[in-house]
C-alpha cells in the first residue's frame, strides 16, 4: 500500500472518468422527506465525509442511498442469512410514527457513460413506496453494503451461545485472501503485525482470534480492534465497483487509527473502484481527507436545510460546537471593553439576524493595549499556517487611537480588524461623562478630573443608589445609548463586527 501515491491520485481525480470509477453516485435530492424540508447533496469525490449537528439528515441520507439498490444485503440478526434489505428493514413505523406529507427524493448517478435519475416516494395516504424506493425500479447494477452502528456492541455482551459456540470452535472461518488483506491493512492501521482467524460465527455476530505479542479472542480484545475488524471485513468483503456506507466511521476509534484507516479507505477505493460515503463528527477524519471530499448540512435559522461543499475543516468544526471552536478570537483589553463589545455583538446578531453571533465570536481580555495588539498581531501572522484555525480582531479603547512611538508614526496603524472603542477617552471615562451629564455630582467629577479612570465606577457608587460596577456599567451604558452618539457608535462597533464575521465566515 503506497500511502503518497494515493493520496497523489485522489488530489486530482476525475470522477466522471468511467475507467477509474465505473459507477458514480452524483447526487441526492430531498423534496420533504421526514423532517427535511429540502435538501440536494452532491458527491464529488470517490470519499465523501458528511458532517453536520444531530438531526441534520446524515444518517437519513446513507439510508435512502442503501434503500434505493437492489442488491443492499445485510446477515439477519435472527438466522444468520445475508438478506435483502428494504426501506422497511430498517425505518420501521408504529403507530406513534405520523407521516403527514408525501416523502420524496431523486438520485442521479453514472453508469458508465450514461447517466441516470430516477425518484422514490412514500406516499403519506397509502405509506407505500414507489419508484426507486420499490424492488422494481431499484439500482440493480451496484452492490451496497451499509456499515451501521451495531458493529461498536462489544463482544462482552454477546449471548451465552455466541460465547460458548467460540469457547468450543478452533475453526478459522476466513477465505486465505481475506485473511491476507485483512491482516495486511490492520497492521497497518495499529502499527504492529497482526495474526487474526475468525473462530464463531453466530446468526449475524462474529467472534475473531487475534495473535500479536498476545494471543486473545474478541471477548478479550480492546473495542477499538474489535470495531476496526468488523469494519474492514465489510469493506473487503464488498465486491469491486460497490458502495460503502458507514455511518459515524470514528466510533471506537482513537484519532490515529482513524487516520490510519483512511489510509485504508484510499487503497481499497482506488483499486477495487468502490465509492464510500461516510458520515462523521471527527475533526481528525475531516482533516485526513480532500476539501472536495468534505460535505456540511445545516439548518438555518429559517429551518431550510443545505449541504455545503469544500468546507474546511475550521469552519465545519466552528458550525459545530462553536464554543469550543469559535469563528474569531476578538482581543480586548478588560472587562469593561469586553461587555461594551458583546453589546455590539448582541445588537450586530438582531440587526443582521445572525444566530448564536456571542457563541462564534470569542471575546480575550488580554490586559495593556501593547499586549492586546503584539497577541492580534501575532495571530495575524501565524493565520495561514495553522491547521484549526480561528479569525482574528482587535478592539483597544479610545485613549489608544492617537498614540504614537517615537518616530511620530500610529503606535497601532489601522487594519480592517482593528477597532477603537467611542472616543478619544478610556471607557470608563466616556461612560462616566455621560452619567454626569445626566445625573451632575461634584464629588464625582471631581475624581473624573483627577483620579485614575479605573476609579470612576467606585465613585458612582459611592455617591449614587447604585450597589456595584455591573449596576454601573449598564446604568451609564443605557444613558450613552440613547443619545445620538450613542446610536451612531453603537452602528459603528455593529459594522466592525459584522465585517470580521463576514470576513471569516465566507466558507462558512
Amino acid at each position: 500500500m503506497n500511502t503518497n501515491s494515493n493520496l497523489d491520485f485522489f488530489s486530482n481525480i476525475n470522477i466522471d472518468d468511467h475507467n477509474l470509477y465505473p459507477f458514480f453516485l452524483k447526487n441526492l435530492e430531498f423534496q420533504r422527506f421526514r423532517h427535511i424540508p429540502h435538501l440536494k447533496i452532491d458527491f464529488q469525490h470517490p470519499i465523501s465525509i458528511i458532517s453536520g449537528t444531530n438531526r441534520s439528515g446524515k444518517t437519513t441520507i446513507l439510508m435512502a442511498l442503501a434503500c434505493s439498490h437492489l442488491n443492499f444485503m445485510r446477515r439477519n440478526p435472527n438466522n444468520g442469512n445475508l438478506e435483502r434489505n428494504t426501506w422497511s428493514s430498517l425505518m420501521k413505523f408504529t403507530n406513534h410514527d405520523k407521516q403527514l406529507d408525501d416523502w420524496t427524493y431523486y438520485i442521479n448517478y453514472r453508469k458508465g457513460t450514461k447517466f441516470e435519475r430516477k425518484r422514490g416516494q412514500r406516499k403519506a395516504l397509502t405509506n407505500k413506496w414507489n419508484g426507486v424506493g420499490k424492488k422494481e425500479s431499484q439500482f440493480n447494477f451496484r452492490d451496497v453494503v451499509f456499515i451501521d452502528l451495531d458493529r461498536i456492541l462489544p463482544a462482552r455482551f454477546f449471548t451465552a451461545k455466541v460465547f460458548n459456540v467460540a469457547k468450543r470452535s478452533s475453526v478459522d472461518n476466513l477465505s486465505p485472501q481475506m485473511k491476507s488483506k485483512l491482516e495486511h491493512y490492520l497492521s497497518h492501521i495499529l502499527e504492529q503485525q497482526f495474526s487474526i482467524t475468525a473462530i464463531a460465527k453466530v446468526n449475524d455476530k462474529d467472534v475473531f482470534n487475534y495473535t500479536n505479542s498476545f494471543e486473545y479472542s474478541s471477548f478479550n480484545t480492546a473495542t477499538g480492534e474489535d470495531v476496526l475488524t468488523r469494519i474492514l471485513i465489510d469493506i473487503i468483503e464488498a465486491n469491486e465497483k460497490s458502495l460503502i456506507l458507514i455511518d459515524e466511521v470514528e466510533m471506537g476509534l482513537h484519532p490515529k487509527v482513524q487516520r490510519r484507516l483512511m489510509d485504508v479507505i484510499r487503497d481499497i477505493s482506488r483499486n477495487e473502484k468502490k465509492q464510500f460515503i461516510i458520515t462523521s463528527h471527527s475533526s481528525t477524519i475531516l482533516d485526513e481527507v480532500n476539501p472536495k471530499s468534505r460535505i456540511f448540512i445545516e439548518k438555518t435559522h429559517t429551518s431550510e436545510y443545505r449541504a455545503i461543499n469544500n468546507i474546511s475543516v475550521s469552519a465545519a468544526l466552528t458550525k459545530m460546537d462553536a464554543k469550543s471552536f469559535p469563528l474569531v478570537d476578538l482581543y480586548c483589553e478588560d472587562k469593561i471593553a469586553k461587555k461594551i463589545i458583546m453589546k455590539g455583538i448582541l445588537f450586530c446578531a438582531e440587526q443582521n439576524d445572525i444566530q448564536k453571533l456571542n457563541e462564534l465570536i470569542n471575546i480575550i481580555p488580554i490586559g495593556s493595549a501593547d499586549d492586546v495588539y503584539k497577541i492580534f498581531k501575532s495571530q495575524m501572522e501565524t493565520y495561514p499556517l495553522k491547521k484549526i484555525r480561528s479569525g482574528y480582531a482587535c478592539i483597544l479603547d479610545g485613549d489608544m487611537k492617537l498614540k504614537q512611538n517615537r518616530h511620530s508614526q500610529p503606535l497601532y496603524p489601522a487594519h480592517q480588524n482593528l477597532h477603537f472603542i467611542y472616543s478619544n477617552e478610556s471607557p470608563e471615562k466616556f461612560l462616566t461623562r455621560f452619567y454626569l451629564a445626566r445625573h451632575p455630582n461634584v464629588a464625582i467629577q471631581y475624581y473624573l478630573d483627577n483620579v485614575n479612570n479605573h476609579y470612576f465606577f467606585q465613585s458612582i457608587i459611592e455617591n449614587s443608589a447604585l450597589t456595584d460596577e455591573e449596576e454601573v456599567f449598564n446604568c451609564c451604558w443605557n444613558l450613552f445609548k440613547d443619545t445620538f452618539e450613542g446610536e451612531n457608535y453603537l452602528n459603528e462597533l455593529s459594522s466592525f463586527i459584522f465585517q470580521v464575521y463576514e470576513q471569516f465566515s465566507q466558507e462558512l
